[in-house]
């Protein structure tokens, strides 16, 4: 039909015409996710935030106390054994402020404190070791009559009276195989390093009307130490 057409127009004279091209589709315009750029920005901004802070944080130090050099468990603390260390503060640490050195001399150490070490108010106690109404016993014990696990200052342990014949290993016909020996409460308050033979010398505070029957028991070699609770 076209070349009949454009035929005809050539008879006439005419110039042929091309076939019309068809308009391009445009593309829809893209929309854009305000939701998402804006989520991302809030992101950004966040991280920028945190970023800073840590940055600002990492070199702020606090005055804090520790201690200067070794403190036996119950000893009372003194300005001496106390200084000054500034640290960064760390999650889970609650060492003593500086500020608090005159609330803290005087106190008794709750435990052996050690140089270097910082302060913190679980290291320390009012009580004074031994305290009022106790008496400090110094006992010698062989290694099966104390736990093969070492005993600390604070530890709560059972003085075990156990009969003359128990340790040596022959019976004592006056005993009651039913009887329960007798026992006494304590606190460790020292444990030196075990000696060349094995034997550990530990320091208990007892009750006053108990001091001299420790004391007696622990000459005759009849004190057996049982550990309760952890200092």
């Amino acid at each position: 039909m076209t070349t009949i057409v454009n035929q005809r127009a050539n008879d006439r004279g005419g110039a042929a015409q091309p076939p019309p091209v068809p308009a391009p589709v445009g593309r829809l315009p893209r929309r854009r996710r305000w939701g998402l750029f804006a989520l991302g920005l809030v992101l950004v901004v966040v991280c920028a935030v945190v970023a800073y802070l840590l940055v600002v944080t990492a070199g702020v130090t606090r005055p804090y106390l520790a201690v200067t050099h070794k403190v036996p468990y119950g000893t009372t603390l003194r300005d001496s054994d106390l200084t000054v260390v500034d640290v960064n503060p760390a999650a889970g640490l609650a060492p003593i402020p500086a500020g608090q050195r005159d609330q803290v001399v005087g106190k008794h150490a709750g435990a052996d404190l050690f140089p270097g070490t910082l302060l913190t108010p679980d290291q320390l106690t009012d009580l004074a070791i031994p305290a009022p109404g106790q008496q400090l016993v110094g006992i010698e014990l062989k290694p099966a009559q104390l736990p093969a696990r070492t005993l600390k200052p604070g530890d709560a342990v059972i003085l075990v009276v156990v009969p003359p014949s128990s340790l040596a290993g022959v019976p004592d016909p006056q005993a009651s195989s039913n009887s329960r020996p007798p026992t006494i409460t304590a606190t460790v308050a020292g444990a030196a390093p075990p000696e060349t033979n094995g034997n550990v010398r530990v320091d208990v505070a007892v009750a006053q009307s108990d001091g001299p029957t420790v004391a007696a028991m622990a000459a005759a070699g009849r004190i057996v130490i049982v550990l309760t609770t952890r200092g």
